[in-house]
């Protein structure tokens, strides 16, 4: 009669050990069974039973292999998504936490002994942690945030964020695939249904977002390109921060990535990559761009990055957004921002009627439906309607 085995986290730890180089082990296992001649399986099976033992140890491993793939759905999720992406997802994680801990002081009367930091994590983390999470409870969550005054935009992406990690959770076998259809109905807000909730609720939009682009002049984007006093480094390096935002329409986060070696200004050309559609392009420069490169790369040679930052690191898209906003309230702008010269970029060039696909590549789209958004707001409606002489009148 075989003594059963005790217990213990020691064992656990060294089967956990055990996870890692087993599965070749057991790939080579397989094979050599398969490759074995009817004789030989027959002499295998004389061999007799696993001791109950064993099949007690292989029992927890299999459980542990359980927990490890749990993890491993979202740890491999996370190696995937670009790095802006996660964090995106952070802040939309961590205002469903802040919703949840504050319901559920309200809903029992007592304080949950989590803060938001720790319950966020584990959202981001840990597959378990979505065990009790339902369509009822997102329903509400999108109460929370109509009534607090966000956007219905970012109301939308964290719906969205939301729905992603609970199939990431049913993956895992966390969430039932009955709970998984009942969150997949849970519908956001189209575009005229958001405009209707702004009329009605008393907060409209909550932190400093516009709601709607500034729309730059050819004279107030003419100012902002040559307003800098080009006789210290730090105006140097706005005049050219400001020309490639508004000549080439780059994102802010494209923008300070940039390195040196990106330029080659004997050729007049830049090249860099765009993380949101992973390429590398290469785009012609204007000659706003070209003077200012000239008189701003001698600040920078010996340097890695085009705006080099502290410890080797580049400058940080908020310092950006803080030079537009300054130049903004000296023209009389409300938050001016790298979006609105973005936005000028293409609205210029639609007005114009450039090709669609080329505008598409030239501002990094993954798809036609943005830039045909720029297409439709530049139109006037009734164009050709009205004969000269009755536009003169």
């Amino acid at each position: 009669m075989s003594t059963k085995r005790p217990h213990s986290r020691h064992a656990d730890r060294r089967t956990a050990a055990l996870l890692l180089p087993v599965q070749p082990i057991l790939t080579g296992v397989v094979r050599e069974r398969a490759e074995e001649t009817p004789a030989a399986a027959e002499r295998s099976e004389g061999l007799g039973a696993l001791a109950g033992e064993d099949l007690d140890l292989l029992r927890r491993i299999a459980d542990i292999a359980d927990l490890y793939a749990q993890h491993e759905v979202f740890a491999r999720y996370h190696r995937r998504q670009a790095h802006n992406t996660r964090i995106r997802q952070l802040w939309d994680l961590k205002a469903f936490a802040t919703f949840c801990l504050e319901a559920g002081a309200r809903a029992t009367g007592v304080s949950l002994q989590t803060d938001v930091a720790t319950l966020t994590q584990a959202l981001f983390l840990e597959a378990s942690t979505w065990r009790f999470v339902s369509a009822g409870l997102i329903q509400l969550f999108l109460s929370w945030m109509e009534r607090r005054g966000y956007a219905i935009d970012t109301m939308n992406v964290r719906l969205s964020t939301l729905k992603r990690y609970c199939r990431l959770a049913a993956d895992a076998g966390v969430l039932s695939q009955e709970e998984l259809y009942r969150i997949s109905r849970v519908q956001g807000y189209r575009h005229k249904e958001g405009r209707q909730i702004d009329r009605q609720r008393p907060i409209s939009r909550r932190g400093p977002k516009k709601a709607e682009p500034n729309m730059l002049t050819e004279e107030q984007v003419a100012w902002l390109k040559h307003c800098h006093d080009t006789s210290t480094p730090q105006g140097r390096r706005a005049r050219v921060i400001l020309c490639l935002l508004l000549d080439l329409g780059l994102r802010v986060g494209e923008l300070v990535a940039l390195q040196v070696k990106d330029v080659q200004l004997s050729r007049g050309l830049l090249r860099f990559y765009r993380e949101k559609v992973d390429k590398e392009q290469t785009h012609r420069l204007s000659a706003d761009c070209l003077q200012a490169l000239h008189a701003y790369l001698p600040d920078v040679a010996g340097e890695r990055y085009l705006f080099p930052g502290y410890k080797g690191r580049h400058i940080s898209p908020r310092l950006v957004e803080y030079l537009l906003k300054d130049l903004g309230d000296q023209l009389g702008i409300d938050h001016l921002s790298p979006h609105d010269c973005r936005h000028y970029w293409a609205t210029y060039h639609a007005r114009r009627q450039r090709n669609l696909a080329q505008l598409q590549q030239a501002g990094g789209w993954n798809s036609p439906a943005m830039v045909l958004r720029y297409y439709v707001a530049s139109e006037i409606a009734n164009e050709g309607l009205l004969s000269p002489a009755e536009w003169e009148s």
